[in-house]
C-alpha cells in the first residue's frame, strides 16, 4: 500500500487523524473499533484492539456463587399450552 499523509485537525477539544478508507477495509476496520497506539523510536504504531475471545472455562474461573443445580421441568400446565 502506498503511504500517506495524514493531517492532524482540531477534533472537539481534541486531535485527531482521519485513516483513508482503503486502510479501514484493509484491516477490517469500522467505526467505532478501537485501537492501541504505541511509540517506539519517535514512531506512531496504531495497532486494532482485538478482544480476546474466552473460554466458558476462563469466563467462569473465578466464579465463586452457587453451583447447585436442580430439575425445574414440569409437566403441568400453567399457562396457555396448547398439546
Amino acid at each position: 500500500m502506498a503511504q500517506n499523509s495524514l493531517k492532524i485537525a482540531k477534533w472537539g477539544n481534541g486531535q485527531g487523524i482521519r485513516l483513508p478508507m482503503a486502510v479501514m477495509k484493509l484491516l477490517s476496520l469500522k467505526v467505532g473499533d478501537e485501537l492501541q497506539m504505541k511509540v517506539q523510536n519517535e514512531t506512531i504504531v496504531l495497532v486494532p484492539k482485538k478482544e480476546k475471545k474466552l473460554t466458558l472455562a476462563e469466563r467462569f474461573a473465578n466464579y465463586d456463587g452457587p453451583t447447585e443445580q436442580k430439575e425445574i421441568w414440569s409437566d403441568e400446565i400453567v399457562g396457555k399450552e396448547e398439546i
